[in-house]
């Protein structure tokens, strides 16, 4: 069966710290006290890490998707 493997990352010199990441995916992301993202976890829907992703004025959110056999 084969599952996918995500790795989100923050580009912490793009990010301005709008907090648009953790609106949508409040379990995934969160600030700093420099107001700057960072990755919390994979704790919310792929979808939600999406929007995030997408939202992200910056573009300073990547993701990564992988299929891993197991």
């Amino acid at each position: 069966m084969d599952e996918t493997e995500i790795v989100v990352s923050v580009d912490r010199e793009r990010c301005m710290g709008s907090g648009v990441c953790s609106f949508h995916a409040p379990s995934t992301f969160d600030l700093d006290d420099t107001c700057k993202a960072f990755v919390v976890g994979i704790n919310d829907p792929i979808d939600a890490i999406r929007n995030a992703v997408e939202s992200c004025p910056q573009r300073a959110i990547s993701i990564v998707e992988n299929r891993v056999a197991r």
